[in-house]
């Protein structure tokens, strides 16, 4: 970072200004230093410490490298909770605003009610005693809201989500240099986690991008910066870290566990690694270590994603699950349950390191349209299994417990009965492979015909991670997968059902 630049215009510009009553050594600590500043605003703001750790400077470096020029288009990945909006958002425009009172910033993030907040944020910031100190900036009464507001000198900020309406305001200036900051377009997380595996929600920011976004700037040297937790694949980060903006774009990239020796991916054709300097290991201790790892480790997709910054690529070709069949099954909504199955499929063993009994409740509505309903999976003893399927038929008033009878039908049955269960228990027989036996239930998808109620991001995972070729989910054995199939395709009319031309394709 070029810090004499940086001091030289901060001075030029207090000169021409005539303002800041406050005490000059700590204006000059406070414009010299974009941690510093940004530690003390928070303080003042929120009444508390600012508890800065060594990635909290790197992000600060980064956007102090933003200010002088170095970084053009830039993106930050890190994980939630990391303290990024306070650094690249709302400490970030009131500095900007604090350098040049005629900064302007257009902020973008997912939600329109958000990004206000964060406006309001560094508006707040702007208007206590601390800032105004030092750096004395009015902002005109008939612009004092959150969504869009302006100071005397005719800098501000216009706040919306990404897919909002941003024509008709352009960050920065003609005039912007590395001598004269006159702001940025900050993209504080434009798409939430839930909406990422929405082919539509996930696409249509990334197309808006490219066909509206990247125009709301003054000039091309105004700088344009992506703050996000990674969520998938081809969200906004990976699409513009393959070149689909076309731009280079410098990366700084903050997974939660520091590993040096990783080289940075290849596919990122349009990536700048920015290098951070951190030893390896945890990034915040303070926040998360060894006694988190297997929480947050837990949710695959999640960890890789959201906390590695490493989102896990499926090949939609060759996959019998899309995303859009996942994400479409999840707001799919049937009436008039007909029948409820629990659907049982053991591992065989139990040991930590064992695969888990997949126990899914299933149901079929009318004729032709089906649902997941719990998902119960567990490892443990086959008394503990059995307990917690008897649980499930009851939770969700089953008609009958499904059990594959080639993982030993006898004792499985034998199990049930010695729990205690006295309902109707169902054998069905895998006749074919996993792949072969999945592919119709997968056909059920594509036509719509299943939906997904409550949290079952465990079983979607085994799902999208299925390969027809191993028949493994992530290279484990897939028993969620297998016990949602056995459910479903007894519901289907197979199972103990007379083999007829209509069925016949389910056994």
């Amino acid at each position: 970072m070029n810090t004499s630049i940086m001091m030289k215009r901060l001075d030029k510009i207090e000169l021409e200004l005539g303002k800041g009553c406050g005490d000059p050594e700590e204006r000059d600590r406070l414009k010299g230093k974009y941690s510093y500043f940004m530690s003390q605003m928070f303080k003042e703001r929120m009444g508390t410490d600012f508890i800065l750790a060594p990635h909290h400077i790197v992000i600060c470096d980064f956007m102090a490298d933003v200010i002088v020029g170095n970084v053009q288009r830039g993106i930050i990945n890190v994980s939630p909770g990391y303290s990024k909006t306070e650094m690249a958002t709302i400490s970030f425009i009131a500095y900007g605003i604090a350098l040049n009172a005629r900064a302007r910033f257009l902020h973008l993030s997912y939600s329109h009610a958000l990004a206000l907040q964060n406006s309001n944020m560094a508006r707040t910031t702007i208007k206590t005693d601390l800032y105004q100190s030092h750096f004395p900036r009015m902002i005109k009464d008939d612009t004092n809201a959150k969504e869009i507001w302006w100071t005397t000198d005719n800098g501000g900020v216009r706040a919306t989500s990404s897919m909002g309406q941003v024509t008709g305001f352009r960050a920065g200036h003609m005039d912007h240099s590395p001598d004269n900051f006159t702001g940025g377009l900050i993209i504080d997380d434009p798409v939430k986690p839930e909406d990422a595996y929405s082919e539509v929600m996930r696409e249509g920011v990334n197309n808006n991008y490219n066909e509206t976004i990247a125009s709301r700037v003054a000039v091309e040297n105004v700088p344009i910066i992506v703050i996000m937790q990674r969520i998938h694949w081809n969200d906004l980060s990976g699409y513009l870290l393959r070149g689909g903006s076309g731009e280079k774009w410098h990366h700084l990239n903050l997974p939660v566990i520091i590993d040096n020796s990783r080289a940075y991916p290849s596919e990122y054709t349009h990536g700048i690694p920015y290098e951070h300097g951190l030893d390896d290991g945890w990034l915040w201790p303070f926040k998360h270590n060894d006694e988190h790892m297997k929480a947050l480790s837990s949710h695959k997709r999640k960890w890789r994603a959201q906390y590695l910054q490493d989102p896990i690529k499926r090949d939609e070709e060759f996959s019998l699950w899309k995303e859009w069949m996942i994400s479409r099954a999840r707001e799919l909504r049937f009436d008039g349950i007909t029948r409820t199955l629990v659907s049982v499929d053991p591992a065989v063993s139990n040991t930590e390191s064992s695969d888990e009994h997949g126990i899914v409740g299933v149901c079929k509505y009318g004729s032709n349209q089906y649902g997941i309903l719990r998902d119960y999976s567990r490892r443990g003893t086959p008394l503990e299994w059995a307990n917690t399927a008897i649980k499930m038929y009851e939770d969700i008033n089953a008609d009958a417990i499904v059990i594959e009878q080639n993982q030993d039908g006898d004792m499985c049955e034998s199990t049930l009965r010695n729990a205690g269960f006295k309902g109707r228990i169902i054998r069905v027989t895998a006749r074919k492979g996993k792949a072969l036996r999945a592919e119709p239930v997968a056909a059920l998808y594509e036509q719509g015909q299943v939906s997904h109620n409550g949290n079952l991001a465990l079983l979607e995972d085994e799902l999208l991670d299925f390969d027809i070729t191993t028949q493994l989910a992530a290279g484990r054995s897939p028993n969620r997968l297998d016990a949602a199939v056995h459910g479903l395709v007894e519901l289907a009319g197979a199972g103990d059902a007379p083999k007829t031309a209509t069925n016949a394709w389910l056994l």
